[in-house]
């Protein structure tokens, strides 16, 4: 498999799934991320779309984990947080709104990352998410609202109702009152410094 390795001459999704598994530590794997990221972006390859979904389902489903395929899985979402559009993020919000299993805490970080670099990200449905009883999507969706603010996505109409919520905020299974605790300063410190903020994430 050559690094120009053309993406229609796999086959099927499914095929071309299978494939990139077993390849994952090839030195041009991340190559060919770039490969379908550009081919999504130009909307002109409708296989494309078609194997992201289908990794998306099966990310879903359980037949591709986090544990065995972290390497792909990332790829995969880091994809769509390139391409960027509404459809790609719907295609993220979607995975995560349909959650039935335990991912690490590390994937929901990372896809949590990307979500303030889609260009339009539905706010309502981050809160509606954060506030779901499952502890799982919960942390998504307090993870997301904390990388909005830091990346001064939020909506100014929105920062009441963002801190009201955080202020009442509790999560049991997962440890995120630091964040909280921190997200909360830079709402009511708009002024803060940035930089501080970051470190004290990375540190936490």
């Amino acid at each position: 498999m050559s690094k120009g390795f053309p993406f229609s001459s796999v086959g099927t999704p499914t095929e071309f799934i299978e494939l990139l598994k077993k390849e994952s530590e090839n030195q041009n794997f991340d190559h060919w991320l770039d490969q379908i990221a550009e081919k999504a972006i130009s909307g002109n390859d409708k296989a494309v779309w078609s194997f992201l979904y289908q990794a998306v389902r099966d990310a879903d489903s359980g037949r591709l984990s986090w544990g065995f395929h972290k390497k792909f899985l990332s790829g995969i979402f880091h994809i769509l947080a390139r391409i960027g559009d509404s459809q790609a993020y719907r295609l993220l919000i979607n995975y995560v709104k349909s959650l039935d299993r335990t991912i690490p805490i590390g994937a929901l970080e990372l896809i949590s990352d990307l979500v303030p670099t889609f260009r339009e990200i539905d706010i309502d449905e981050v809160l509606s998410i954060a506030a779901n009883p499952d502890p799982l999507k919960s942390a998504f969706g307090v993870l997301a609202l904390s990388q909005l603010v830091l990346e001064n996505r939020l909506p100014d109409e929105k920062m009441e109702e963002t801190k009201l919520f955080l202020k009442s905020y509790k999560n049991d299974r997962y440890f995120l009152d630091d964040t909280v605790e921190r997200t909360l300063e830079l709402l009511e410190s708009p002024d803060s410094n940035l930089l501080s903020f970051v470190e004290g994430i990375a540190l936490s």
